[in-house]
C-alpha cells in the first residue's frame, strides 16, 4: 500500500486547518492524503435508513470540500476519501497502522480562552500505531520554530529525531527543551539551595547535549536553541510553543494497557494545544 497521511475529518470547521496542514506535509514528503469520516454506529442502530443516507450525503459534500481545500495547497496531490460507519475513534486508530501519520483537528469549541479540549485527540494519540498530529483551529502563519521536549527517555529520543527532521524540512530553528519541576512538599514553602538548581541545570544540559549529538550529524544546517530551566514541563513547553509552528513530544505509552494512555506531559501539552502538536511513540 502506498504511504499516505490519514486525516480524520470530523466536521469541516474544526478540520479545515488540519487538512491544510496535512496537505502541506504530504506534498513535502511525497505522500498521498486519505480523508476519512466515520459515522457513529449509533446512527445505524437507530433504524432509520433515510437518516443514514442523508448523513452520508452530507459527508460526501464535506469530504469533497476538504479535497478541494487540500488541492489548493498542492494541485497534484493524490487525495482519496472514505466514509465508514463504526466507532469514530477506534476505527481511526485501526486505520493508523497503514498510515505515515494520523492528523486530526482540535476538539476546541471556537476561540475559548481556557483552551479546554475534548478527549478525542488524547485517545487517538495514545493508541495510534503511528505519530499523531493534533492541529488546533488557530492561525499559526508567520510562526517559527519546532519545539521538542527532551528528557533522555527512549520516546523522547524518537520525538527529537522527528523534530529535527521537521525543523530541517521547514528551514526553522529547533528549540530543544529540558524542564524539571521542583518537588512539592505540601504545607511548606521551600526555597531550594542554589546547588540543587545548579545540579539539575547541569544534568539538563548534559541530557540535551547527549541527545542532540545523536541526531544533529545528519542535519548540520539546523539551528538549535537550548532551553534548560526549572518549571513544570507542560507549562514551559506550552509557553515556548506560543510562537512556534510545531511542538513535538513523546507519548511514553508502554505495554498493552499503557499504550492507551498518554504520559502526563504529552497529555498536558495536548490539553493546552498552543500549536500544531505531534505525539511520537
Amino acid at each position: 500500500m502506498a504511504r499516505r497521511m490519514l486525516v480524520g475529518v470530523r466536521n469541516f470547521d474544526t478540520s479545515r486547518t488540519a487538512v491544510r496542514w496535512a496537505a502541506e506535509r504530504a506534498e513535502s514528503h511525497g505522500l498521498g492524503l486519505h480523508l476519512v469520516h466515520i459515522l457513529d454506529e449509533g446512527m445505524r442502530r437507530a433504524g432509520s435508513p433515510g437518516l443514514l443516507d442523508a448523513a452520508r450525503a452530507d459527508v460526501d459534500q464535506m469530504l469533497a470540500a476538504a479535497t478541494d481545500l487540500a488541492r489548493t495547497v498542492s494541485p497534484g496531490l493524490d487525495v482519496t476519501t472514505e466514509t465508514r460507519v463504526g466507532d469514530p475513534q477506534a476505527d481511526l486508530i485501526a486505520l493508523s497502522q497503514d498510515a505515515d501519520m494520523v492528523v486530526v483537528g482540535s476538539d476546541s469549541t471556537g476561540n475559548d480562552s481556557s483552551r479546554r479540549h475534548g478527549n478525542r485527540g488524547f485517545r487517538i494519540a495514545a493508541a495510534s500505531m503511528t505519530p499523531v498530529a493534533v492541529v488546533p483551529t488557530i492561525d499559526f502563519a508567520g510562526r517559527d520554530g519546532v519545539v521538542v521536549g527532551v528528557d533522555g527517555s527512549p520516546t523522547s529520543e524518537h520525538a527529537l529525531a522527528f523534530a529535527v527532521e521537521e525543523a530541517d524540512r521547514l528551514g526553522q530553528i529547533l528549540i530543544a527543551v529540558n524542564a524539571w519541576p521542583n518537588p512539592v512538599v505540601y504545607g511548606y514553602d521551600l526555597a531550594f539551595p542554589v546547588e540543587y538548581v545548579e545540579d539539575l541545570t547541569e544534568i539538563g544540559n548534559e541530557t540535551l547535549n547527549r541527545s542532540l549529538e545523536g541526531v544533529m550529524g545528519a542535519h548540520p544546517n539546523v539551528r538549535v536553541r537550548r532551553i534548560v530551566t526549572e518549571g513544570d514541563p507542560v507549562t514551559v513547553l506550552s509557553e515556548v510553543a506560543e510562537d512556534a509552528s510545531l511542538v513535538v513530544v513523546g507519548s511514553h505509552g508502554r505495554g498493552a494497557v499503557a499504550r492507551f494512555l498518554l504520559g502526563s506531559v504529552s497529555h498536558g501539552v495536548l490539553a493546552r494545544l498552543s500549536a500544531p502538536t505531534v505525539i511520537v511513540r
